[in-house]
């Protein structure tokens, strides 16, 4: 985004924005302009890149609003933030993010509301698969899968989409190719540079991957 626009959406949105959230405006590659709270500061620097996970890097995939909690490992600290796309003259000129603190989140914006199931689907055609009986997601090449006691489903959306359908506190993005759902996990494992392996409570004791980037949240979530 032109530097000179900046006054002008700052202007636009001043009224708007409460008092305690942070504000960053993105080019769409990186962050141009910053202005943290006292609530909330993500020290974030005009010129940084805007990294995958948060609220920003979401608005630039869809291209447009979303609403997103994210998670630590992105800047550190926990935020929700709500991004929207810049549009002058029937272009996208970028995108501004309000960021709000976790405990300003539910007077700000309320929770989503989560799906009771996902689809998965074999061979035989679509079955609705309840939350809690999904052990863990998994991504490769491009296919998502959802694992069940019963077998591996098939399912419609990217790793991506399903980090907003999601519930935080049931499931947790423990690798770019994996969600665990944390009541299936039987036992954690070490594994090497301070990454972990998942046993699963499935008769096979399938076992899912801490990457390096997610050991650090994962730990801190369940506390040990």
């Amino acid at each position: 985004m032109d530097n000179t626009l900046v006054p002008e959406v700052l202007q636009m949105i001043g009224q708007v924005i409460p008092e305690g959230v942070s504000i960053a405006i993105s080019d769409g590659k990186q962050y141009t302009y910053y202005k943290p709270s006292e609530a909330i500061d993500l020290k974030i620097e005009p010129g940084d890149l805007v990294p995958v996970g948060s609220a920003t890097h979401k608005a630039l995939e869809i291209k447009g609003k979303v609403a997103h909690h994210v998670e630590s490992r992105v800047f550190g600290i926990p935020y929700y933030g709500v991004s929207i796309p810049v549009i002058m003259q029937g272009r996208i000129e970028g995108y501004i993010t309000a960021i709000y603190s976790p405990q300003m989140m539910p007077m700000a914006i309320p929770e989503p509301p989560r799906p009771p199931f996902l689809i998965g689907r074999d061979e035989n055609g679509w079955l609705p698969i309840p939350m809690n009986e999904i052990m863990y997601i998994s991504s490769n090449e491009g296919k998502t899968q959802l694992h069940t006691a019963n077998g591996a489903y098939t399912n419609k959306y990217n790793m991506a989409e399903l980090e907003s359908l999601l519930a935080p506190g049931q499931f947790i993005r423990c690798h770019r190719s994996y969600f665990v759902n944390l009541e299936a996990i039987r036992f954690i494992h070490p594994h090497f540079h301070s990454t972990f392996i998942l046993e699963m409570k499935d008769k096979q004791k399938s076992r899912v991957p801490v990457s390096q980037s997610y050991a650090s949240s994962f730990r801190q979530l369940l506390g040990f």
